[in-house]
């Protein structure tokens, strides 16, 4: 871009500023004096280097922050309002709001550990409610907890392909999370309350559950089959049955590494590595028959030890209760 320059028309007296835009189109002013020239031409380029840095910023700006902003500016002209006024308006309801501004990012980890200083609260609970507020984090981690309504609720449980049982239990932890947000003074209105089903919805939820479990259990001769089955054909899966029938371990993940020193008559600990949530688990207190198992299988050599060829031995035990294996039905059992 060509510099601002001055020139002295003599003929009539005075001054003119020349400068160019950045199409190069030439635009004057004209000044009496070569002082008030001058000046304006100083002017001008202080605003041409403003400009020119305000360019290069923008360039720095990333295509999806771009469109961002494009999206932004076409919303409010469809909506009938300026940008800017919608600033000035926020800008004025901070200095009058007492709310404190912390973001979900800051929120959650201060929720957790309160709700893990609890009474009474169960390390179950404690595990779900960890898992489904980190998920939150990390998807809505950056938004200010104030301004979280119950669409941006809406959008974050439907971004996973969970049943209908899964996601009222994802905004029934929600719901929790915002409630202990309002009695710090994080907020003003718990946005789940818009989010959660209907009464009538919620009964229809736990009704549809219950008849799918019958189906998802095994029944107590069902379980001597197996274990029976186990004891006479492959007794190196005897151990992994207990551990998922009696406490509950994961059958993918969990039971198939467990070894002998992580499992006592008082507790079984599934080390990080291999837990659900990557945190040791602690299992507690046994059942009385799960620790008559366990006395049994460590009565007798090979005790608890990873099962080779675990899956194809696995796959011809469940064919041991004469039907289809119903899914996950040993933690449901």
């Amino acid at each position: 871009m060509k510099a601002p320059k001055v020139k002295h028309r003599k003929e009539r007296g005075t001054y003119r500023l020349v400068w160019y835009d950045a199409a190069d189109k030439e635009h004057y002013e004209t000044y009496k004096t070569k002082t008030a020239a001058e000046q304006a031409r100083k002017a001008k380029v202080k605003e041409q280097k403003l400009s020119s840095s305000k360019a290069a910023q923008y360039e720095d700006i990333s295509d999806s922050e771009k469109r961002y902003l494009f999206d932004l500016y076409k919303h409010s002209e469809n909506q009938g309002f300026e940008l800017w006024d919608a600033v000035r308006h926020y800008e004025r309801f901070l200095a009058t709001s007492s709310v404190d501004r912390i973001k979900i990012e800051e929120a959650v980890p201060l929720c957790l550990e309160a709700k893990e200083k609890e009474d009474g609260v169960s390390l179950r609970y404690l595990q779900s409610l960890r898992s489904i507020l980190n998920r939150f984090k990390f998807k809505c981690g950056k938004l200010v907890v104030d301004e979280v309504r119950h669409p941006q609720i809406t959008q974050f449980v439907n971004s996973y392909d969970i049943s209908l049982r899964t996601r009222q239990g994802y905004l029934t932890d929600l719901r929790s999370f915002f409630s202990w947000c309002e009695q710090k003074g994080y907020c003003e209105i718990n946005p789940c309350i818009a989010a959660m089903p209907s009464k009538a919805k919620r009964k229809e939820i736990m009704n549809a559950k219950r008849g799918r479990r019958k189906l998802q259990v095994l029944t107590p001769a069902e379980v001597q089959m197996l274990l029976t089955y186990c004891e006479r054909e492959e007794p190196t899966l005897t151990p992994y049955a207990c551990l998922c029938i009696w406490g509950g371990l994961r059958p993918e993940r969990e039971a198939p590494n467990m070894i002998d020193d992580d499992i006592t008559t008082e507790s079984v600990t599934v080390p990080e590595e291999f837990a659900k949530d990557n945190e040791t688990r602690i299992i507690e207190p046994l059942s009385d028959n799960f620790i008559e198992w366990i006395e049994f299988i460590k009565g007798r050599e090979g005790s608890f030890q990873p099962v080779k060829n675990l899956k194809r031995k696995w796959e011809k035990a469940k064919k041991s209760i004469g039907r289809d294996w119903p899914h996950d039905c040993l933690r449901h059992s």
